[in-house]
Formats: structure tokens, sequence, C-alpha cells
């Protein structure tokens, strides 16, 4: 149980989990999408579907990422789940598939298109891990667009992208910030730079045009402009803690598995902070304490993982 935790990076299976249910909140809240297969299912086979989705989907984004990697890792990295014997090679590729398979399985009970955003999605973290991560410029991009199409897997019909584009944006930046303290190889040049910067604008455009499109505004009916400023101090309450917690990681690679990890549980509260901006007091609430439970279970697996490269004790 503790390999496959490791193996598919449960942190970052929990941010993804927030990301869908806040989309699936925001659809089954808004009459416009009365349409959609979604709208229509009871909220807990829907909450229980769009978990097992953004789980699936997670636990094969890790075990493939590790089952390609795993002779650099033994090299780099020989404390990850495959060179460190948690979990041979084969049991890997066994929960990669099993993974895949049960997240489309769960889609499936959602609707046509969301079976189908999810099999794009697997297609992009494949596309990730064989080419993208090799050409910096492409692969930061690719982990954002990997966030914004797991999102849409609950309703591609989307008109509010705001949040979308928030979770894209913290993507590809602790993806950037991950890349850097990791020292990965080939660093980025200047033009690494324009060209991460070239796609995030690209796609932004494109997740904005929809909108913008449909009723000529980035905000839904209803909801008014200082509504944003609870997604903004979620942003400025990450940038604070990471300051804080990287002043005192000891090591680039410890600084990084905190960004990896913090900036998965921070996804919680800036979907908490986006039903706060909708007025949606009761579900907001109810994400937030997902946010807390969260925490506390991570801080359990990191202790019995042994992540945090110290004895069991207690720690703030």
């Amino acid at each position: 149980m503790i390999a496959a935790l490791k193996l598919t990076r449960f942190s970052v299976a929990i941010g993804a989990i927030a990301d869908i249910w806040l989309i699936l909140v925001i659809t089954k809240y808004d009459s416009s999408y009365v349409g959609t297969s979604v709208y229509l299912l009871p909220w807990w086979s829907s909450l229980l579907a769009t978990a097992v989705v953004a789980l699936g989907i997670c636990g094969f984004a890790g075990a493939l990422n590790d089952t390609i990697d795993a002779r650099h890792d033994s090299t780099f990295f020989p404390n990850r789940p495959i060179p460190s014997g948690w979990i041979p090679i084969a049991q890997a590729v066994v929960l990669m598939v099993s993974s895949l398979l049960i997240a489309l399985l769960a889609a499936s009970f959602l609707g046509a298109w969301p079976v189908r955003i999810g099999l794009l999605t697997a297609a992009a973290i494949l596309f990730y891990n064989v080419v993208g991560k090799h050409i910096p410029a492409v692969g930061l991009v690719a982990v954002g667009l990997m966030y914004a199409s797991h999102m849409l897997i609950v309703n591609v019909e989307l008109t509010f992208t705001l949040p979308v584009w928030l979770v894209m944006t913290h993507a590809m930046v602790c993806a950037v910030a991950i890349y850097h303290f990791e020292d990965k190889r080939p660093r980025l040049s200047i033009r690494g730079w324009v060209g991460v910067f070239l796609g995030w604008l690209f796609w932004s455009m494109v997740l904005f045009s929809g909108p913008l499109a449909t009723t000529g505004s980035l905000l839904p009916e209803g909801m008014s402009v200082t509504g944003l400023l609870w997604p903004l101090a979620a942003v400025a309450a990450f940038a604070m803690t990471m300051r804080w917690k990287l002043a005192r990681a000891r090591t680039s690679y410890l600084a990084a598995e905190k960004i990896r990890r913090y900036g998965a549980l921070w996804e919680c509260l800036y979907a908490s902070a986006w039903l706060m901006a909708l007025q949606l007091y009761f579900p907001a609430m109810l994400m937030f304490c997902f946010a807390l439970v969260s925490a506390i279970v991570v801080m359990l697996v990191k202790e019995a993982t042994g992540a945090t490269g110290r004895p069991i004790s207690w720690r703030v």
C-alpha cells in the first residue's frame, strides 16, 4: 500500500480530486449546464466517479513516469519506489494499466465526452513522458495542459474557465521551480524561457476565447469582480508559504519535494476560494475541510514513507 502511494504521488492525486470536484460543483449549481450528463447525476455517484477518475489519472501518470525513468532514477534518485525496491517494475506496469482502465471506466459513468477528454488527458501524459520532458519549453507547458484537460473531464462546455487557467498557471510555475531545484537537464535557456511564456500565453488565450465568445465576459453571471479577491488571497498565501518552507529546506531536492507537495495541496484551497467567490459558501466550507483532512493524510503518508529524511517525530 505504501509503495503504491509513493508511486502514484498521493499528494498530487488529492489536488487533482479538488480540481475536478470544483468543476463538478460549478456545473451542478448552474442550471445553464442542464444539458450535460453530469448535471442530472446524483451527487454521491458523480462525486465518487470524479474522485476515481482523478485518482486513476494520477496513478497512471505516476506509474508511467517511474516506469520509463527506472534506469535513470536508479542513478540519480535511488530512493524512488522502483529503484529502491519498494515495488518491482512489473507491478508498476500492472498498476499503470489498471489505473488508466479504472479512470476510463469511472468516466464512462459521467457520459461520452468525459471518456474522450480522459483519453485526451492520458495522451497528453504519454506525450509528456516520452517527448515533452526532454524539451523543457514543451514539457513545462504540457504539464499545465494536463492539469487543465483533466479538469474539463467533467464539463467540456464550461464557460467559466478562470479556475482552469489558474490551476494551469499554478502547475506550470511549480513545474518550472521543481525543474530548477532538481537541476534537471537540459537547463532552461533564454529560448526555452521564451517558449514556456509563449506556450502559456497561447493556451491562456485558448481558455479565455470560449467564455468571451459565448458570454462576452470571463466571469459568470452574478459574480462581481471583488469576488476575485478570494483566489488572489489564496495565491498570495501560497507564495508566502513557499517562501517560508523553501528557506527551511536543507537540500534542493527537499525544496523540490516541498513545492510538489504543497503545490498539490494548495489546489484544494484554490477550489475553496473559487467557491467562496461564487458565493457557494457551504461547498466552500466542505472543500476547506477536505483540504485540512488531506493535509493530515499527506503528512502521515510522508512520515510513513520516510519522505522527510528524518525519524518520525512531532513537527509543524
